[in-house]
């Protein structure tokens, strides 16, 4: 799926694992995220930040680890709205925290 032409389908895709938390399975999450960072579609973007920040709050470190090894791949919008859980609400584009929230 996260090869269609379809837009909301490739969103689909990114968005499918949403609330399986402990049971996400990280390597398709990051895997989308990552194979569909280069599509500057807003909807795309919006979906990525919003994977990589409802995953944070069970797995901080590894959205991290994924967003700082990505960072140049990411745009700000998906940067933006993955960290917002991470900056404890605070809009931060570039700067992801050294250690996860308590």
């Amino acid at each position: 799926m996260s090869e269609s032409e379809n837009l909301w389908l490739r969103r689909t895709a990114i968005l499918h694992q949403l609330t399986y938390k402990a049971n996400t399975d990280t390597g398709r999450l990051f895997g989308y995220c990552l194979a569909l960072s280069g599509d500057r579609d807003f909807f795309i973007g919006k979906a990525i930040g919003w994977a990589l920040r409802e995953y944070s709050k069970t797995d901080a470190g590894a959205v991290i680890t994924f967003a700082e090894a990505n960072e140049a791949s990411l745009s700000p919008l998906s940067k933006r709205e993955a960290s917002l859980w991470l900056n404890g609400g605070r809009k931060k584009a570039s700067a992801w925290p050294a250690t996860a929230p308590p």
